[in-house]
């Protein structure tokens, strides 16, 4: 997809990096890309430091991810960056109190879920 770059830093860990625009007319295959990625890992990074703007699809898109994350017991995260604009649009629409947000890229990898030990085994 054009304007998104997809990093695998770990196993079963995706790093979607985003530059430019994401608004209407990417919406449907951000979807289909979020979709695809949190079906496929335990964490999706949804990087926004290299995007220049976004619109209330792509917040919705965020929150149709963050959903479909929880219902699958993965983890999705949204690594903030430092355009104005594209703060300015998250922190309007109140989901910096609903989705789990980084400042870094080692901050937002370090949410990784971790291995459930073996049962019976000390913790």
């Amino acid at each position: 997809m054009q304007g998104v770059e997809v990093i695998r830093p770990a196993d079963n860990t995706a790093v979607l990096a985003l530059h430019g625009e994401h608004d209407m007319a990417t919406k449907e295959e951000l979807a289909r890309l979020l979709s695809d990625e949190i079906s496929a890992n335990d964490l999706v990074v949804v990087d926004v430091s290299d995007a220049a703007f976004v619109d209330s699809s792509f917040l919705h898109n965020l929150v149709k991810a963050d959903r479909l994350a929880s219902d699958r017991g993965s983890r999705f995260v949204l690594q903030m960056g430092t355009a104005r604009i594209v703060r300015a649009a998250i922190e309007v629409s109140g989901l910096l109190a609903v989705l789990d947000c980084a400042h870094s890229r080692d901050e937002a990898l370090s949410k990784a879920p971790t291995a459930d030990p073996p049962i019976g085994s000390a913790t």
